[in-house]
């Protein structure tokens, strides 16, 4: 008899021990899972945490943002502009107020998957947001947004990609006439050849290249025949206006260095007959022969090749030459 009493008394322990191992790991699971939302939600954001349930933003119009409510709890969503309009989906699970730069987000309902979207348009565009009610500890109390902290950067890198395919859109459409333009101008300097042309040719590759504004130079070849020497370059024009060069010259600069100081005195033109066409039209590029007599350089003296924009002069208005110098460049050993 004893023996069954002890039996039952085990038994009923061992009910009480289950069911409350039962009770105790679907909080433990719960809590796990509202673990992994969380970190989720701040990877998906990009949260970038001050102090807890605040966080920081950058401005995008391009994602939908995770806000996760409390109930009982106040969510504040803090913009650096005014908002101008706010809706939310739905009005009878949230309550939504707005106060310029700041919207007040407080859930109504003990529903514990209730959820909406809310979206605001500020002067910057648009942010979009999805809802949801959660526990406290895991809740967003306040989202602190702020303008594209490298807003600078952007546009610069913006407009150097910019200007990158539309380089490559010329280059590409151009290439045919590159090849022609190139043969052209091989031909001109056998035409304009009036010495004995030696036997043997000295070429230098160049790849010396200079920008103003929005026209670039870029020095190609620099070719010895006889007594007679060949520079040719390209002109890249990828602005909106055409592009008229007054003068192109090559010559040389001496340079001296006393002391940490470099003076350069004036430059020396070569005497020399230039190929280029008058007018370089928007988002076209051309080829240019520069043909003078071949001298080599003194100890001190550089090399130096300048294109000088011709720019009208207008009553009332200062204009801005474009000019292009590049200088230093390889020249015949």
């Amino acid at each position: 008899m004893k023996q069954r009493k002890m039996a039952a008394f085990l038994m009923a322990v061992l009910v009480l021990f289950i069911t409350f191992s039962g009770n105790a790991f679907p909080e433990e699971k719960a809590s796990e899972t509202e673990n992994q939302a969380l970190l989720a939600r701040r990877k998906f954001n990009q949260l970038k945490k001050s102090t807890p349930n605040i966080y920081k933003l950058t401005m995008r119009s391009n994602l939908v943002f995770r806000l996760q409510t409390a109930l009982g709890f106040v969510s504040t969503i803090d913009l650096p502009e005014k908002a101008l309009k706010v809706f939310v989906g739905d009005q009878d699970l949230f309550k939504v107020e707005v106060y310029e730069k700041q919207i007040l987000i407080k859930p109504v309902t003990d529903e514990a998957e209730a959820a909406t979207n809310l979206t605001v348009f500020t002067e910057s565009g648009r942010l979009a947001f999805h809802v949801t009610v959660g526990l406290p500890e895991t809740a967003d109390f306040v989202l602190d947004f702020r303008m594209l902290e490298d807003d600078k950067l952007l546009v610069k890198n913006a407009f150097e990609e910019r200007i990158q395919e539309k380089q490559k859109e010329i280059e590409a459409a151009y290439k045919e006439k590159e090849d022609r333009l190139d043969e052209e101008a091989k031909k001109l300097s056998q035409e304009k050849l009036i010495e004995q042309i030696a036997s043997d040719v000295n070429a230098v590759s160049l790849k010396a290249s200079e920008t103003a504004g929005d026209i670039q130079v870029n020095l190609l070849s620099l070719t010895q025949i006889g007594g007679k020497a060949y520079l040719r370059f390209s002109v890249l024009n990828y602005s909106k206006a055409a592009y008229a060069p007054m003068k192109v010259l090559v010559g040389t600069q001496r340079e001296e260095r006393k002391f940490l100081k470099t003076t350069r005195e004036g430059i020396v033109e070569f005497p020399s007959e230039v190929h280029l066409p008058e007018i370089i039209q928007p988002d076209s590029y051309v080829y240019g022969v520069c043909v003078f007599d071949y001298r080599p350089l003194g100890e001190k003296e550089k090399p130096i090749f300048k294109m000088i924009e011709n720019v009208p002069e207008r009553e009332g208005e200062a204009l801005s030459s474009r000019t292009i110098e590049i200088s230093g460049f390889r020249w015949f050993e």
